[in-house]
C-alpha cells in the first residue's frame, strides 16, 4: 500500500512529493547535529543528505510510503518533511516520522502535520494504530508525540539505537 499523504493541505502546510531539486532546501537538516546524531554516523551532511534522498525516492519506487515535503503555504518554503512507512523491522506496523528544519521548529507544525497523517492513516487508510520512535533523551519529541495523542509503549532497539516507541490506535 502506498501512505503517501500527496497534495494534502492543512491550515498552513501542503504536502508534495520529495524532488532532486529540493537537496539544498534540506541540506541545513543535516548540518544540525541535534536532529541527525544518531543518522549521519560519520557521514559529511552531504553524504547523508544524499542518502537520504536515496531512501525516500527507493520508498516512493517501492510505492511504500516514505516523507512528504511540507510546504509553508504562505512563504512557499520547505519547512520539513513528515510521512508514513511499514516498520523496517515489522511491515505489518506503520511507522509515523517526521523532520522539521531548525528554523521551524517548535511553532506547532509537528503536531499540524502530524496530525493530518493520522487522519489521514485512520480514516483513508483504514490504518488501524500507529508507532513512532524517539530517542530516550529527544524530550521534545516525546512531548510532540505526547500532545498529539500518542502514548509510551516500549523501549527498544531500532537500527542500532535505543528508542522510545510511542503507539496511537484508531
Amino acid at each position: 500500500m502506498n501512505y503517501l499523504l500527496e497534495n494534502q493541505e492543512t491550515n498552513r502546510l501542503v504536502f508534495r512529493k520529495l524532488t532532486p531539486g529540493d537537496f539544498e532546501s534540506w541540506l541545513p537538516y543535516h548540518k544540525d547535529f541535534d536532529a541527525i546524531e544518531f543518522y549521519n554516523a560519520g557521514k559529511t551532511p552531504e553524504e547523508a543528505c544524499r542518502k537520504w534522498f536515496e531512501e525516500q525516492f527507493s520508498k516512493y519506487e517501492q510505492q511504500s510510503g516514505g516523507m512528504n515535503v511540507l510546504i509553508d503555504k504562505k512563504s512557499k518554503a520547505v519547512i520539513g518533511q513528515c510521512g508514513l512507512e511499514p516498520d523496517t523491522e515489522d511491515k505489518r506496523k506503520i511507522v509515523i516520522r517526521y523532520a522539521l528544519l531548525p528554523k521551524f521548529r517548535g511553532k506547532g507544525y509537528e503536531e499540524e502535520a502530524l496530525q493530518q497523517c493520522i487522519t489521514a492513516a485512520f480514516k483513508t487508510m483504514k490504518i488501524k494504530s500507529l508507532i513512532a520512535f524517539a530517542s530516550p533523551s529527544d524530550q521534545e519529541r516525546e512531548d510532540v508525540y505526547t500532545k498529539i495523542g500518542m502514548e509510551w509503549e516500549d523501549t527498544d532497539i531500532e537500527n542500532h539505537t535505543i528508542v522510545n516507541i510511542f503507539k496511537i490506535k484508531q
